[in-house]
């Protein structure tokens, strides 16, 4: 499934220091995500 050019859905994360980050916070910024699989 190509989601080129699609929004993403809205989520939010702890950063490091416990804080959630909302998708939403970055609008209009520019923002790399990684993600990484971690194997077990």
């Amino acid at each position: 499934m190509d989601l080129t050019g699609k929004p993403a859905v809205p989520f939010a994360l702890p950063d490091s220091q416990g804080k959630m980050r909302h998708l939403t916070d970055y609008t209009g910024s520019w923002l790399l995500l990684v993600f990484h699989r971690h194997l077990g």
